[in-house]
């Protein structure tokens, strides 16, 4: 049987600039994770025992065992994991047992990184305040917000000083590339 490699929405886009790289990646596996109704209690202690931590608290990025966690909504969270398994929202819901739901999101999203070559380059700062309403020169590593750009879903996640992943709905891929190029161009030219 031939190995089949996902298709990215975007198709693997990348644009450079001097001192900024947009550029879409595989984003691995995205899973939703919410709390059952009364069982705040039981998830914290699966999730712990699951993940090696607690769960993240608002607009955090946490890493945990074999990836990611960030705070989502109220009692809700996001869980992205490196590589490939389909199974991942079965394998984690079999761990969580009775206190959470699971649901595999990975094919309903793209991942866009924007990197800056040095912190000393304000390009990543100078084009994300003029396309998302947050300030991101001022958040802290690790920050993460769901939020929207150009009246579209995003959510935002700060790695570093100068790396950011925005994670926006497949559905909509397209026009907010177009929108954060746009942007991009205005600024940077």
């Amino acid at each position: 049987m031939p190995k089949l490699s996902p298709t990215l929405p975007l198709e693997s886009f990348s644009k450079h600039w001097p001192g900024l790289t947009i550029e879409e990646h595989y984003i691995g596996e995205l899973i939703s994770l919410a709390i059952a109704r009364e069982e705040e209690s039981a998830f914290k202690t699966a999730f712990k025992k699951t993940f090696g931590k607690a769960p993240p608290e608002p607009s955090q990025l946490m890493a945990v065992k074999g990836g990611y966690a960030i705070w989502s909504s109220l009692e809700q969270y996001l869980i992205l994991l490196e590589g490939e398994n389909i199974n991942a929202d079965k394998d984690i819901a079999k761990k969580m047992g009775p206190s959470a739901y699971t649901t595999l999101q990975s094919d309903g999203w793209a991942s866009i990184d924007i990197k800056a070559k040095t912190s000393k380059s304000t390009a990543l700062y100078d084009v994300l305040e003029r396309f998302i309403p947050l300030n991101l020169r001022q958040a802290p590593e690790g920050f993460t917000s769901r939020t929207s750009a150009h009246h579209i879903a995003v959510i935002v996640i700060k790695y570093s000083e100068t790396e950011i992943q925005l994670l926006t709905p497949r559905s909509s891929a397209g026009s907010f590339l177009e929108s954060l190029i746009h942007t991009a161009e205005n600024v940077l030219s």
